[in-house]
């Protein structure tokens, strides 16, 4: 048995791939060379990605309302203010499923670090136990792709709204120019720097939705690959136990006579 270690960390605020019992298990699937290191080292990088694109949004949101704090037009800058508020509302949202799912993870390396003390590295098969995470992955993902087609509605109705108005301003000034004797424009102005704005939020938010997703799906794959593993465990076990009932000395059978008169 490998040397016995202490974990302490239990905290979610830690980065997953920083904390204590994740680092700890992946070693040990590492040194005792378990198929299961190379998907569960997939789940833990697949997290990790999750945080950091979470953690750039913020970010991002943040440099925006700066740039509102900036903005002149009152009824616009209230307007990308409360944009701005409902997407962070799901940035935050999302951060609580991840961190949900955070805690799972480290619970269960918990539990497996634990049973390694006591059993070894028959312990290192209760990745199985990993398996339970699949709903919430999948909660994510699908919450990820949610507002993902949240954003693309906001950003289509906005450019609908921008082109009927630079349609009817187009209008407007044909008529001015018909009564002058003028020739007509014939094409409206594009959107510009206001439609910039507006969806600039919503640009942000589906990135982030995207790269979230993504990184779901990856999760997923590594859970199912460690589900495979599960699936093959049993009949290999099954084949050592059978091996090692053929090769025990078979007990309880009496010595041959040696006694002439019982020839």
């Amino acid at each position: 048995m490998a040397e016995e270690r202490t974990y302490t960390d239990s905290g979610t605020g830690t980065p997953i791939a920083e904390n204590e019992q994740v680092k700890a298990l992946l070693a040990l699937l590492k040194e005792n060379d378990s198929p299961a290191y190379a998907d569960f080292a997939k789940l833990i990088e697949s997290v990790t990605g999750m945080e950091d694109r979470l953690s750039i949004a913020v970010g991002e949101l943040a440099a925006m309302r700066e740039d509102l704090q900036k903005m002149q037009d009152r009824s616009l800058k209230a307007s990308l203010q409360k944009t701005c508020k409902t997407l962070e509302g799901n940035i935050a949202s999302m951060q609580q499923k991840l961190s949900e799912l955070k805690g799972k993870i480290v619970e269960g390396c918990r539990h497996i670090l634990e049973d390694f003390k006591e059993r070894g590295t028959i312990a290192l098969n209760g990745l199985a136990n990993f398996l339970h995470l699949k709903p919430a992955l999948e909660a994510i993902r699908q919450g990820a792709e949610n507002h993902q087609q949240v954003s693309n509605r906001a950003m289509e109705r906005i450019d609908a709204f921008v082109s009927e108005y630079h349609e009817a301003g187009k209008h407007l000034k044909n008529m001015r120019l018909a009564l002058m004797g003028k020739e007509p424009v014939q094409q409206a102005k594009t959107g510009g720097e206001i439609a910039r704005y507006v969806k600039a939020p919503y640009r942000a938010s589906r990135a982030c939705m995207g790269t979230i997703k993504k990184n779901a799906e990856k999760a997923i794959a590594a859970l199912e690959g460690l589900e495979q593993q599960a699936q093959r465990r049993p009949s290999v076990l099954a084949a050592m136990r059978e091996q090692a009932v053929k090769a025990a000395p078979i007990k309880n059978q009496p010595a041959p006579s040696h006694d002439k008169g019982s020839r």
